[in-house]
């Protein structure tokens, strides 16, 4: 039976909540998710939140924000006049969150923190830098990380993400570094800065493929499936109710799944029969036949047919749909919460944790929901549900509030948060090993297992020496040299060991009781093959954290069925609220979900690692990439109940903003975003475009006319933008304070970077002992107190076997060339030897 007495991570935590934009609202409310008592400190007015569309039934209110309902959750509300009325609830807390840029920040009375508080900044481009005090949209910082740029078709403009997902990102990597943070706050006496850049964590989810395509010298990369013409079948194809992905190269049992398709000679072709075969090789004439067959066919039976074939696919779910899901039902994770009295729906738990954590406790809270703008000292209960007697060492409050004791050796740890936090790791391609790298930035020790004959499948992409790296003077194996796998898995230790085998899983079982945490993202049940439960793992080791991510879950009707992020964005909804405006929906240029479950899953074992003391028992993390990515369209499932309409893609557009689009410059496909959200910014835009005229006219005089009047506003804006060099009119937009950015090139940031990347240390040259040099990214957070920034570049097949089994077993070298003889570990030098 599942544990189900909940433990909730934070609980006995104070956040104070001072954001004025959405990401930092977002990591507040992971915080209050996971039970720690979160006041948020608001304006007269209140959050910016409540007053951003959509409205309950369309009219605007306080109250009424779909947005706000969903954001703001399990928090309490206290209105203050001036900033310096935080001062008392700062003093108190735990943990202060902004999102104010460096000149605003000194607003706030921060210099009467705790001294073992963790300030949590969440801005768009940090708190140093160039950009530093620019501002930053949705728009605007899709078009400056490339997701503009990657999911553009072909000759069309640049296309944002849909929704808000900045903000999901810039909260979901705050919750991540801010929790981290916390586990080291005894260890000084000065309060912790951590400082988080949307650009930066929005960055990680879209540059793998440009980092390929670099090692390919292809001089461009539009990602995964960006790119492509209008109307060209995939990566979502067109069946007679719906539309659907498919994911040919993964797929199990080709022939049979030909025969589904009316396809028997696609079927019998030799050089498809093997899956890996595929990514290689020229699918036109499979394409051809699926698109002409498809549209006799209903996308729901053709989905449960091949995934019993273990054929990867996903449904195009609609927001109706999506709610009405059977396995979102099964595993409890749409959840309803209040909206100005109206119930309505939203996502749940994004990272399911036995025992449980996350609860969704109280609604939105009402403006100036907490009685007392004042708090007492301590918190009354009124005020606070905080515990006074945690026995979370992690979070229990000293005697007096404002006295610590001195920390031991007045010295932090010094590789970051997570030092000497171990993992041992199974995870392949992006999802599981994006979040174990991001353990490995803040200082955990991460040790990833493959087996020799079956690699992480990311090494298998294309097996040849890239042109652009190739160099006759050093040896190379092409499973060492593909850019998307040594993009993700830096500052990590690569072991091989043969679990197939007795003498390879005594090894594991020898090693494993020595690691804190074991990850995987395989298929549900692969793991429990090879004997690895929760309940074998707890044997060795009693507090062991099991982390998983797979497609849907271990439980629920379709746990079993294959998954990746190319089919999990149509499942989760994201590709009906994606697009053009007026098109029926699109997945994105990248693998958008791979990235967002790897974040999702990270959370979740930092937040079981801070309750591990308390909990006392193995624990066990199940993250869906469904349910991850569901989270992120979590506003727009309560948008359809707010207002009772489908949400659908708006394009470049917004709800409320004009303008708000990407514009055309000089140049070949040179093209600049810009968003206007205040009276001030549209005069200054005005002055800038030097067009009195635009400013005066009738139409556009007010954020309501210029909105119901933005098809004549772009097309003004276009014929200026159209003659001015995007370089210079951002350097020009920026300086009037205006929210602009050009969309940039993701295969150009990464061979000539951009100076802004560089100046932060975001970019950093990464010398790979078979690549040679490359420009990859780091954490997007910068922490005040020790860490390790130095990247490492992604291991090779076996590179650190040997090292690892003598530290952790006291194996000779003599006993590893045994192993080495046999198969059951090795490099690709071993293996080339041996043949």
């Amino acid at each position: 039976m599942p544990d189900t007495s909940p433990v909730p991570a934070y609980e006995g935590l104070v956040v104070v909540d001072l954001s004025r934009r959405m990401s930092g609202a977002f990591a507040a409310r992971l915080f209050a998710d996971h039970g720690a008592d979160v006041i948020m400190l608001e304006p007269p007015e209140g959050h910016p939140l409540r007053h951003e569309a959509p409205f309950l039934n369309d009219v605007p209110g306080p109250e009424r924000s779909a947005l706000h309902a969903y954001v703001n959750w399990n928090k309490r509300s206290v209105v203050i006049d001036e900033p310096s009325d935080a001062q008392a609830w700062i003093t108190v807390a735990d943990v202060v969150i902004t999102t104010d840029g460096y000149n605003d920040l000194p607003i706030w009375p921060l210099d009467d923190m705790r001294p073992d508080a963790v300030h949590l900044s969440v801005t768009p481009h940090g708190l140093e830098g160039p950009l530093a005090d620019a501002p930053g949209s949705n728009l605007t910082l899709n078009a400056r990380c490339g997701w503009a740029y990657v999911n553009a078709l072909r000759d069309e403009s640049p296309l944002t993400l849909p929704s808000r997902q900045f903000g999901y990102m810039g909260g979901l990597a705050g919750f991540v570094a801010g929790s981290a943070a916390l586990r080291r706050r005894s260890e000084s006496n000065t309060p912790e800065r951590v400082d988080v850049r949307e650009l930066e964590a929005m960055t990680h989810t879209v540059y793998p493929w440009s980092i390929g395509a670099i090692y390919q010298g292809t001089g461009w990369s539009r990602g995964a499936t960006g790119g492509r013409p209008r109307g060209e079948p995939g990566p979502l194809w067109d069946a007679a109710d719906g539309r659907i992905n498919f994911g040919f190269g993964d797929w199990h049992n080709w022939r049979e799944a030909m025969d589904l398709f009316n396809l028997p000679d696609q079927g019998a072709r030799e050089d498809l029969q093997a899956r890996n075969a595929r990514y290689s090789k020229d699918l036109s004439a499979v394409m051809a036949g699926v698109a002409r067959e498809l549209p006799n066919m209903e996308k729901w039976p053709l989905f449960h047919k091949l995934a019993r074939l273990r054929c990867i696919s996903g449904v195009m779910q609609t927001i109706p749909e999506l709610v009405e899901n059977e396995q979102f039902d099964a595993r409890g994770f749409i959840v309803e919460t209040e909206l100005d009295g109206n119930s309505v729906r939203a996502s749940g738990d994004p990272h399911p944790m036995s025992p449980p954590s996350w609860s969704l406790k109280s609604p939105a809270p009402k403006l100036n929901a907490v009685s007392s703008n004042q708090p007492s000292s301590p918190l009354p209960d009124e005020i606070s549900p905080r515990s006074r007697e945690s026995d979370s060492k992690v979070f229990s409050p000293p005697a007096k509030r404002g006295e610590m004791p001195k920390a031991e050796g007045g010295s932090r740890s010094l590789s970051g948060p997570l030092d000497g936090v171990r993992v041992l790791t199974f995870t392949q391609a992006w999802s599981g090993t994006f979040a174990t790298e991001l353990l490995a930035f803040l200082g955990a020790d991460v040790v990833q297992i493959e087996a020799l004959r079956r690699v992480d499948i990311w090494r298998l992409l294309r097996p040849w020496v890239p042109d652009a790296i190739r160099d006759d003077s050093k040896t190379q194996h092409p499973v060492n040299l593909q850019g998307v796998y040594n993009a993700v898995n830096l500052n990590k230790r690569g072991i091989t060991l043969d679990l197939s085998t007795d003498e390879g899983k005594d090894i594991f079982w020898r090693m494993m009781p020595n690691f804190d945490v074991i990850c995987e993202n395989f298929r549900p049940g692969v793991l429990d093959g090879w004997g690895i439960t929760l309940e074998s793992l707890a044997e060795k080791r009693s507090d062991v954290i099991l982390a998983s991510i797979s497609g849907y879950g271990v439980t629920g009707p379709f746990s079993s069925y294959p998954a990746n992020g190319a089919t999990t964005e149509p499942m989760s909804g994201l590709s009906s609220i994606h697009g053009y405006e007026g098109d029926p929906g699109m997945n994105t240029g990248g693998l958008f979900p791979d990235s967002i479950s790897g974040y999702s899953m990270t959370a979740a074992i930092i937040a079981a690692l801070a309750r591990r003391e308390r909990v006392n028992r193995p624990q066990r993390i199940d993250v869906a990439m469904l349910e991850a990515m569901g989270v992120v369209v979590g506003d727009a499932i309560a948008e359809f109940d707010a207002t009772g309409r489908m949400p659908l893609p708006i394009g470049n557009h917004d709800r409320q903003r004009a303008p708000h689009n990407i514009y055309p410059c000089a140049g070949e496909d040179e093209w600049i975003a810009i968003s206007v959200a205040t009276e001030s910014e549209w005069l200054a835009l005005g002055q800038e475009l030097g067009l009195a005229e635009l400013v005066d006219d009738p139409r556009f005089s007010t954020a309501a006319l210029r909105k119901s009047n933005e098809g004549d506003l772009d097309e003004i804006i276009t014929a200026w933008t159209s003659d001015q060099e995007s370089d210079a009119l951002e350097q020009r937009l920026l300086a009037a304070g205006l929210d602009a950015a050009r969309v940039s090139r993701p295969y150009d940031q990464f061979s000539e970077p951009d100076p802004t990347y560089l100046s932060s240390g975001f970019i950093q040259s990464v010398d790979h002992p078979e690549v040679g040099e490359s420009w990859l990214p780091g954490a997007p957070w910068r922490l005040s107190g020790p860490e390790d920034r130095q990247l490492r570049p992604s291991p090779c097949v076996g590179e650190h076997s040997f090292d690892v089994f003598a530290q952790e077993l006291g194996m000779t070298e003599a006993e590893y060339q045994s192993l080495v003889e046999r198969g059951i570990s090795g490099t690709m030098d071993d293996v080339a030897a041996s043949v």
